[in-house]
């Protein structure tokens, strides 16, 4: 059975400028024989990740995106679509496919140029897009406020219900960022540091990548929380929360009614209690009467790259059934 071909495609782009500077983008696709016409399914990464690690990373145990979808093609489970891996990684060490003021208008560069610009590259109509975590986020979000460019949407343990997912480390957040004064120096200090990957670190990157994201405002990234005090800021905290699936769902559940297909899966013992935060999206679509499938799975947020075994058939099968 011939294989898929890897090309990569630089996108320029007049609205993502990052704090690197940059006006393109990398975007890496799996092209499968006979590519025109067929179904895009778009693969965000999730924070900490990039388009490239997720579709060539070498792990010992597990497949990289690229060895699974030539196994499902190979198996006949999948027909073959144009799976996309876009290289959207900042200084936050991810994204979530927003746009901000701080970290560029990536949500811009998805719905506007990416996705036309793939489209008339292989004469494609329907798209969808999948992603774990803050990718799960982003597939959730885009389809939520861009039916007109998605057509289907598949969310693996994707940030929702932010008093559960953010808040518990807000306080620690805040007392390494104290030492500093301000978001930007704590930055500038860790992106100096010659190891990165501190677990405490970690975590308070994450949440200034949060607040680039929701609450920058011009250059500067806007805390939910009182540098001093860790009294919630209720002004910034709103706007946070105005970025939530889980409200976002009372307001833009029309949308995603109109997608052929949506999934959302989560691990019983997510670290990061997203799946709460899932039970309660899962909730609110209900009541809504949005169409989508649900699934709870008895594994962490760590290493669950094989759901896509899953979601990747479901998927691409709602696209084939409505292509045209």
């Amino acid at each position: 059975m011939p294989k898929f071909k890897i090309r990569e495609f630089k996108v320029k782009s007049a609205t993502t400028k990052n704090l690197e500077g940059k006006g393109e983008h990398s975007i890496y696709v799996m092209e499968p024989p006979s590519p025109k016409g067929n179904p895009i399914l778009i693969f965000l990464a999730g924070m900490m990740g990039s388009g490239k690690s997720m579709l060539f990373n070498d792990d010992f145990f597990s497949e990289n995106m690229q060895q699974r979808i030539e196994r499902l093609y190979a198996s006949g489970r999948i027909k073959g679509s144009i799976c996309v891996f876009p290289d959207l990684t900042t200084k936050f060490s991810g994204c979530q496919y927003t746009n901000s003021t701080v970290t560029g208008n990536y949500e811009d560069f998805i719905i506007n140029e990416m996705i036309p610009y793939l489209k008339s590259v292989y004469k494609s109509e329907k798209v969808a897009i999948l992603g774990k975590s803050s990718g799960g986020y982003g597939a959730m979000v885009l389809a939520m406020k861009h039916p007109e460019a998605i057509n289907a949407a598949m969310d693996h343990s994707g940030d929702s219900y932010f008093e559960y997912c953010y808040m518990p480390n807000f306080p620690n957040a805040r007392r390494s960022i104290e030492k500093f004064g301000s978001a930007e120096a704590w930055l500038a200090n860790f992106l100096r540091k010659l190891n990165k990957k501190s677990g405490d670190d970690l975590s308070t990157l994450n949440i200034i990548a949060m607040a680039a994201f929701y609450s920058s405002k011009g250059r500067k990234i806007e805390l939910p929380f009182d540098l001093r005090t860790g009294e919630i800021r209720e002004d910034i905290w709103r706007i946070w929360l105005s970025n939530d699936p889980a409200r976002m769902a009372d307001t833009h559940y029309k949308a995603l009614q109109r997608l052929d297909f949506l999934g959302i899966d989560v691990g019983l013992y997510d670290q990061f209690n997203l799946l709460e935060g899932s039970r309660i999206l899962h909730k609110k679509l209900s009541e809504h009467r949005v169409k989508h499938m649900y699934s709870e799975f008895k594994d962490s947020h760590i290493n669950i790259s094989y759901r896509y075994d899953i979601s990747i058939p479901l998927v691409e099968k709602a696209l084939y059934k409505r292509r045209g």
